[in-house]
């Protein structure tokens, strides 16, 4: 931005550059997958805050439409943390995304809270990338209803499973440092 921009400069750009890089095709693809706009941007977001690697955007996408599909919580951590972020007290003493989430900020009653709540949230929880709206758009098609990230790697990427299962399996082998 030029010296001198204001903020009504910053987000005219902002939205310009949202209308030029969520085109009309990516639009119709999220359309075509039950998505309005809104809704596609809200679902980026949460991709965006979850996904490390850049090739886990379109599985991790493929995960949370199988649980949309099936009228599920999407129980994505982002959201929690998103939801305590709402409270000042919280954001001055961890931060705006609080690492080590509680007991009692799984049970946080905040609509944006998708442990609690089925569907998705009221909007975004972040400004997703454009790699994040592409793994909306285009998701990975797949059979997987569970996701951790591998703690043992440290890398940011995760262990899928079908079953809750493999899952908790998954949990107990990779979820722990």
């Amino acid at each position: 931005m030029p010296v001198g921009s204001t903020m009504d400069d910053l987000v005219a750009y902002m939205i310009r550059t949202l209308d030029e890089r969520f085109t009309p095709e990516l639009r119709a693809a999220a359309a075509a997958r039950g998505l309005n706009p809104h809704q596609a941007l809200t679902l980026a977001s949460i991709v965006e805050r979850e996904a490390v690697l850049p090739a886990e955007r379109p599985l991790i996408a493929g995960v949370f439409y199988n649980r949309l599909a099936a009228g599920d919580r999407l129980g994505a951590d982002p959201t929690v943390q998103f939801a305590v972020a709402l409270d000042p007290a919280s954001v001055q003493r961890y931060g705006w995304w609080k690492k080590e989430l509680t007991i009692i900020d799984l049970e946080n009653p905040s609509p944006y809270n998708t442990r609690l709540f089925p569907g998705l949230p009221p909007g975004p929880i972040a400004c997703p990338g454009l790699a994040s709206i592409e793994a909306v758009a285009y998701p990975t098609d797949t059979d997987y209803y569970y996701f951790v990230a591998d703690a043992k790697k440290g890398d940011g990427s995760h262990v899928f499973a079908v079953t809750f299962a493999e899952h908790e399996r998954n949990i107990a082998l990779y979820g722990a440092p």
